[in-house]
């Protein structure tokens, strides 16, 4: 079965993918950060359990205390699990053959349930995460206050407990120096907004998530809807920013993305910064129609910048590697899966 990011029919070329994410917790048990280790341990086997029971084909449980560290940051990078549970040995992730649906056990909070889906696609995000909600609430008690909502381990949760957000490749609005006022005023409608590789200044790849925050008092579907009307908004923003940079001077974009493109198809060591900065150029040129690949040739975007991370390249080569190693390492796989251009 191919992954949630291998689907390259619905790869989209600004919302690169969408996320809804569950927070829920059990009334039988303490919450996550003071569970004891008993406890913690029969919680996660009893939700595992009933998955491996009513679901033995879709569903496997990936234990943390037997994953490897560069397992867990392997998971980490494909966005299964959360920085918080690859650092904890008691708990746990359920996770669809897809690897697009994730049941996090015991981390921030006792569930938390995450659906990945390529593009523009909450929906279905939305949809996929009800039918797991629902299939875990008819089996366990949750944790459910009839005035303010689901409980959860952070008061900002607390409510629907639901998040949803994009990851949106914005390289005009960041080389127009747009970013901060758009940032400025998605925290106005109370949405955040961050780079996914690096921090800040620092970040690379143009590369954004926009996320809801708050979920007290509001209605998902309408969450859902606001979101993708200031989603849509942005997207149209680029649009217009890449088409104004590309009529005041085609010749230099040109050749800023053919060069991207022979520095990706030809280099024998690539870091990631350099590699996801090149494909980001890379991109930009697919949209704009200057690069058109074979048709022989297989071009996801999504699963290029998944299979590149470090921990996700050693762990398909099944040994341990040096930065330098993994760097030559992600070269080579570039060069193998980088189409060839018509």
């Amino acid at each position: 079965m191919l992954k949630w990011y291998e689907h390259e029919e619905t790869a989209g070329d600004i919302v690169i993918s969408s996320r809804i994410r569950l927070a829920r917790n059990f009334n039988d048990y303490l919450f996550a950060d003071k569970i004891s280790e008993e406890d913690a341990a029969k919680m996660i086997n009893s939700v595992a359990k009933r998955f491996e029971t009513d679901y033995p084909e879709e569903f496997r449980c990936l234990y943390m205390k037997e994953c490897s560290e560069s397992g867990r940051n392997a998971l980490k990078e494909k966005r299964v699990i959360t920085s918080y549970l690859a650092g904890k040995n008691n708990g746990a992730v359920i996770l669809s053959e897809d690897e697009g649906t994730s049941v996090l056990l015991n981390g921030e909070d006792h569930v938390r349930i995450q659906v990945l889906c390529n593009g523009m696609d909450i929906q279905s995000c939305f949809k996929k995460a009800n039918e797991i909600d629902d299939y875990i609430d008819a089996h366990f008690d949750y944790a459910f206050d009839e005035k303010y909502g689901y409980k959860t381990t952070f008061p900002t949760n607390t409510g629907t407990g639901m998040k949803a957000g994009y990851t949106l490749h914005l390289p005009s609005l960041s080389d127009a120096r747009r970013l901060n006022d758009i940032s400025a005023e998605l925290g106005r409608f109370g949405l955040k907004f961050r780079t996914v590789y690096g921090d800040g200044q620092n970040g690379y790849g143009n590369l954004y998530q926009i996320s809801t925050q708050k979920t007290l008092g509001q209605d998902e579907r309408e969450v859902i809807k606001d979101l993708d009307d200031i989603v849509l908004q942005i997207v149209n923003q680029e649009k217009e920013q890449r088409e104004h940079f590309y009529k005041k001077d085609k010749i230099q974009m040109d050749d800023e993305i053919y060069k991207s493109y022979g520095v990706l198809k030809y280099a024998r060591k690539l870091s990631l910064k350099d590699s996801m900065v090149l494909i980001s150029e890379l991109m930009t040129g697919v949209s704009l129609g200057v690069l058109q690949f074979a048709h022989n040739g297989r071009y996801n975007i999504n699963e290029l910048i998944m299979d590149i991370q470090p921990a996700v390249l050693r762990q398909n080569s099944g040994k341990a590697m040096s930065v330098a190693e993994t760097d030559v390492l992600r070269a080579e796989y570039i060069r193998k899966y980088l189409p060839e251009i018509i």
